[in-house]
């Protein structure tokens, strides 16, 4: 039996910031960008910026031809304190009120044209508000508002009430809400100067457990005929494209069929065949034990992962391996890079075999897409401060043909 492993909490401690240290600079080291400010969005490229506020999802998109996007908006308010890391920066404003901030800092103008909820829970949508006090948007994206099946009613927590209160509020008043309309490559595009990037576009792949299916260019109603789901199933999928580039989010997507007692509650397989191998890809359900299974890596294939973590069980050991490759055929090395927004120090000792090949454990991660779309770089920002500078940058990496 092998020896049980024993660190005190400041051994423990030590070695964790070390790991993270290095991670962080991994391929970057010496490079003159170090804790420097990230430079500017400049037209023509893709900037996709996973905003670390460590209570939740939020990434920010802008397109080539400066259209701005935002990713959910999540805030935690009621997660045990041993559980999640402190706020980032801190916990003086919330995370909405960061989020805002943070898009004001990096966004080439003070407007969002759209907002995009993946699904209803409060890690996703529950800073909205304090986004729009600051931040007017253009267009809201819903999973199915205002048309819900019955089983497939939005929680009643207050969250959830806020949310849909503030898409009644914005109908009421004119403003757009737009269901999500699956296989769609035309619902989410460029405003600014569309015929300037032909070849950026973004495709809807799953919405209200409604599946896109590439071979027969249908949806496929995956969920329909089940009595129950969770709310997680009917996350929005997406795929943006821009040349070679290729960026897959799904939101908390996920595999877990109960141990193939619900079939159909394996919405995160077909999503992730139906995108197909991709650059760059975010972590479905935060890496969590339910998701990331092996036809989302197998389908994907992707370059880099990042994993919007925030919890203690964010992410998984299997999907930690299964993103960073770490396969015994390759002794055990990561051949993908893996990058996670908060990796709590009881996850990185629990993950000791896997986490110190992380490419970072902290921080905003931007991926900055170069005209085109042949080439990208991964940037890391210290989210501890405010406007944080460069802890680390990965690339260039080129697309795959």
């Amino acid at each position: 039996m092998p020896t049980p492993l024993h660190l005190d909490r400041r051994t423990l401690l030590k070695s964790l910031a070390f790991a993270a240290a290095a991670s962080s600079f991994g391929v970057a080291f010496g490079d003159d960008q170090l804790h420097q400010p990230l430079p500017a969005w400049t037209e023509g490229h893709f900037d996709i910026h996973h905003i670390d506020t460590a209570r939740g999802n939020s990434a920010l998109l802008i397109f080539p031809d400066g259209t701005t996007m935002l990713i959910d908006a999540g805030d935690v308010t009621n997660a045990p304190a041993d559980t999640i890391n402190p706020a980032r920066p801190n916990a003086s404003r919330r995370a909405g009120e960061w989020i805002a901030r943070y898009i004001l800092a990096h966004s080439p103008k003070p407007t969002l044209d759209y907002f995009l909820a993946t699904h209803i829970h409060g890690d996703h949508i529950d800073g909205l508000p304090d986004v729009v006090t600051q931040v007017p948007i253009t267009t809201c994206i819903d999973r199915a508002f205002p048309n819900y099946a019955p089983n497939q009613l939005p929680a009643t927590a207050p969250f959830a009430q806020n949310y849909l209160t503030y898409l009644r509020t914005r109908t009421s008043n004119n403003q757009s809400v737009e269901a999500a309309q699956v296989g769609s490559t035309t619902q989410i595009r460029q405003h600014l100067h569309p015929e300037k990037y032909p070849t950026f576009s973004a495709r809807i792949l799953s919405a209200n457990g409604n599946i896109w299916n590439p071979t027969t260019n249908a949806v496929d109603a995956h969920l329909a005929n089940i009595p129950h789901a969770y709310e997680n199933n009917f996350s929005i999928a997406t795929r943006f494209t821009y040349g070679a580039f290729s960026y897959f989010t799904g939101g908390d997507l996920n595999c877990d069929t109960f141990d193939g007692r619900v079939p159909e509650l394996d919405t995160e397989s077909p999503v992730a065949r139906a995108a197909g191998r991709t650059e760059v890809a975010v972590a479905d359900h935060h890496g969590y034990f339910d998701a990331c299974g092996p036809a989302f890596t197998n389908s994907l294939n992707a370059q880099a992962y990042i994993i919007p973590s925030w919890d203690i069980g964010h992410p998984g050991s299997a999907q930690m391996q299964r993103m960073l490759g770490a396969w015994n055929d390759n002794n055990g090395k990561a051949t993908h890079d893996v990058f996670a927004l908060e990796l709590l120090p009881a996850n990185a000792l629990l993950n000791r075999r896997f986490a110190p090949q992380l490419k970072s454990q902290t921080g905003h991660v931007v991926v900055r897409v170069a005209p085109g779309g042949s080439t990208y770089t991964i940037h890391t920002l210290d989210a501890t401060t405010e406007n944080g500078t460069i802890t680390g940058t990965f690339g260039p990496y080129q697309c795959r043909a």
